[in-house]
């Protein structure tokens, strides 16, 4: 069962609403069907926010990493970076996933 974070942003902040998981290595984490699944999976516990999974890049042991999207490079404004608790939420939400089984809760 997944549990959901109103992570609403107000009418008046800037803060970042869309991120970048980059996948560990190994094929179970980085088949475009394992990198739909994790953005699905997040969204369904942060559905106000948007993820963008990427397998694409160096290869790396250990957990799934999290990026915020603060913006574009010379364009203005750049987002507010997100809070820690949330930071931490994602992560801790990531801990229990592995693509092809139901999350464990960590």
């Amino acid at each position: 069962m997944h549990s959901t974070i109103d992570t609403s942003p107000s009418s008046a902040s800037a803060e970042v609403n869309s991120f970048v998981v980059l996948a560990p290595s190994g094929t179970e984490f980085r088949s475009q069907a394992a990198l739909r699944e994790v953005e699905s999976f997040l969204k369904g516990c942060f559905p106000n926010l948007d993820f963008y999974a990427n397998g694409d890049g160096l290869q790396f042991e250990g957990d799934y990493k999290v990026l915020p999207i603060c913006g574009v490079a010379d364009n203005d404004p750049i987002l507010v970076l997100p809070d820690r608790v949330l930071m931490r939420g994602i992560a801790a939400a990531l801990k229990g996933f592995r693509p092809g089984h139901s999350p464990t809760l960590h």
